[in-house]
């Protein structure tokens, strides 16, 4: 009932960020092709909406990402993620902000996890070609753990997390742009982290071809279950 709750909560919230202003906000979509490695092992689509918006001295974020793979008519990958966050500037370069993570893995050492988070933000330099922004604060994590050995004595609980990010942007000409994300949230039961590398190259001013791996981990995993995924793929892109 609980997981039911935190999704249906977090979709609301999504959905007032992209309706908040028609001419404040931005986003882009994504859909291409992936391929996993580790709890689960094939090809598949991917879809991805990112959406923001703007206004004075806040700035709110929505992310919402879908991976389903299936072999001969039998589902092999099923994972839903929605990142919400709302940033406040605090200062020229820094900003305090509030951030929910939910994170639906079918194939997976977690059933799901949920996190809230509240920190500071400093944008360490922002050039014309590049930019850097680093995130720390603290927070909760809600957990369920799949039904088999863990090290833990607790198949599902709250623990609380420390959290770090960071965001790095590079501008390669006019038409390519690197970017790296990094992202921990650590607690005394499990370690998950992630690590987002991509490369866009523009082909017109609002479509882009974008190759991106994510790396996924998560310390504590049952003994049946990778600790690390990977997710490689190849999407088309569309800014808005």
């Amino acid at each position: 009932m609980c997981r039911k709750f935190n999704f249906r909560f977090a979709i609301l919230l999504c959905t007032q960020v992209a309706i908040a202003e028609e001419s404040s906000w931005n986003g882009e979509g994504e859909l291409g092709l992936t391929h996993t490695s580790g709890n689960t092992t094939n090809e598949n689509s991917i879809a991805k909406l990112k959406v923001g918006y703007s206004r004075h001295l806040w700035e709110h974020k929505a992310n919402l990402e879908v991976l389903r793979a299936s072999d001969d008519d039998k589902l092999t990958a099923e994972r839903y993620e929605l990142r919400l966050q709302s940033n406040y500037k605090w200062s020229e370069k820094g900003y305090v902000f509030c951030r929910f993570r939910y994170e639906d893995d079918s194939f997976g050492g977690y059933d799901y996890q949920t996190s809230l988070s509240t920190g500071y933000g400093h944008e360490v330099f922002k050039m014309d070609m590049t930019s850097l922004k680093l995130e720390a604060g603290i927070g909760i994590r809600r957990y369920d753990a799949r039904r088999y050995e863990l090290e833990t004595d607790e198949e599902s609980g709250y623990e609380p997390i420390g959290i770090f990010g960071l965001n790095y942007t590079r501008k390669i000409g006019s038409h390519t742009e690197f970017t790296q994300d990094f992202f921990v949230e650590a607690g005394s039961e499990n370690i998950y982290s992630e690590s987002n590398s991509g490369l866009k190259v523009s082909i017109t001013e609002k479509v882009a071809l974008k190759f991106s791996v994510l790396i996924k981990s998560n310390s504590d995993v049952p003994s049946n279950k990778e600790k690390t995924d990977t997710v490689s793929a190849v999407t088309l892109v569309y800014s808005f």
